[in-house]
């Protein structure tokens, strides 16, 4: 019998893969032999997740890796374009890069606003609308990693919060529409990750300490999570175990999403 939790050979695409969750989730991917593109803005951190990939016995020819800008159209269909070329399909995509900053909603400017909106809704959206065609010749699958914001009202994080939420809506919608090609479309909430995100959206040094010790009551599991705990669930959503899973949300927050408001 077929092993139905097995990813072995799966062609993934992960935006944002050079640090983070998409970071973990290379590493997760990589032990469990799927062929891996990686994206992200800075080529040699994409090189240092390749070369970790590699130590963890994934061949570096099951490895390719495009430096691109989620803020650039074209650079976006290079992405999808290049991986296509270079594997000759596209089994999954994972929508993982993302980012936005602490403002609260009067001192955002519409700057912030338009990057946090381009990067977290546009650029998912557009990467979707291609690769789509090749998912539905593998009837394939997409994970969108989104946010318990999106679900819960931040102060100080509005656009992020907004974007989170579209995200959300966008999969749900796109699930119904793919479902008749076997295009399954999920999506992964986390809490607070450990990652360097909280500090490039603007957190100092010592708040982060506070926060990070705050989780241990919002996150009843054991505080803030890590990147490999996110990215079991994303090869579950990629697995044919999930195979008769579509718009769902799973959240990855330790139990966040079920305490009452705080």
């Amino acid at each position: 019998m077929a092993d139905l939790g097995s990813v072995a050979g799966k062609v993934v695409l992960i935006t944002g893969a050079s640090s983070g969750i998409g970071e973990g989730t290379a590493l997760y991917l990589a032990r469990a032999k799927c062929r891996l593109s990686l994206t992200g803005r800075k080529l040699e951190r994409l090189q240092e997740v390749s070369k970790k990939c590699q130590e963890l016995g994934l061949p570096e020819k099951d490895i390719f890796i495009i430096a691109g800008d989620m803020e650039k159209d074209d650079d976006i269909k290079n992405i999808v374009d290049k991986t296509v070329e270079y594997f000759g399909k596209l089994d999954s995509l994972v929508n993982n890069a993302g980012g936005g900053t602490y403002v609260k909603t009067m001192d955002t400017s519409l700057a912030v606003f338009d990057n946090t909106m381009a990067v977290n809704v546009r650029a998912p959206f557009y990467l979707t609308q291609l690769a789509v065609p090749h998912l539905i010749k593998t009837q394939g699958s997409i994970i969108n990693i989104s946010s318990i914001s999106g679900q819960r009202a931040f102060q100080g994080a509005t656009a992020y919060c907004m974007s989170k939420a579209a995200l959300d809506h966008f999969s749900r919608i796109l699930a119904m529409e793919l479902a008749k090609d076997k295009v399954r479309v999920n999506i992964v909430s986390p809490g607070v990750i450990i990652t360097d995100f909280q500090k490039r959206a603007g957190m100092s040094d010592e708040r982060y300490v506070t926060y990070l010790q705050e989780q241990e009551r919002l996150q009843p599991l054991g505080g803030a999570g890590t990147p490999e705990q996110v990215a079991k669930i994303i090869k579950f959503l990629i697995s044919d175990e999930s195979g008769f899973v579509t718009g769902e949300n799973i959240h990855a927050d330790g139990g966040r999403h079920a305490l009452a408001p705080q």
